[in-house]
């Protein structure tokens, strides 16, 4: 996977741009999981990715804790909007949150809306890899 890093990306033209449409902040919790929630996967590689004037900008690259979580992801959204009502559509910005764990499924990925001022949570549910070596393919 080819990223352009943040820091990198905030020397640009295309990041001003970026940051006059989304000049507030949302947090991110990630949640990494098997068995219906039921055992947290820790040491999920978390990658938090947004594709902007063609180049995949790295925001975030971390590894869940010991209960399969990452807190506090903070991220750039549009402004909270205080005169929102039941119909308007809400502003917000989207990225994608990828999880990579040795032995679990190769790679999944999700598409997260982020909103101003606003916490959101992405719950990751792994399923692990079946090693099928060795195994007779007809049930003897």
């Amino acid at each position: 996977m080819n990223f352009v890093n943040l820091e990198d990306f905030k020397q640009t033209e295309s990041y001003e741009n970026f940051i006059q449409e989304n000049p507030s902040t949302g947090r991110l919790k990630v949640e990494v999981f098997t068995a219906y929630r039921a055992i947290p996967i820790p040491d999920t590689r978390i990658l938090v990715t947004k594709d902007i004037d063609g180049q995949k900008v790295l925001f975030f690259s971390g590894l869940t804790d010991s209960s399969g979580m990452i807190s506090n992801i903070e991220l750039p959204s549009p402004a909270e909007n205080k005169n929102f009502k039941p119909g308007d559509d809400a502003q917000y910005a989207m990225y994608d949150v990828t999880a990579i764990h040795e032995g679990y499924e190769r790679i999944k990925k999700y598409d997260v809306a982020i909103f101003g001022n606003t916490g959101v949570i992405q719950y990751i549910k792994m399923i692990p890899e079946i090693n099928m070596e060795g195994i007779d393919q007809n049930g003897s």
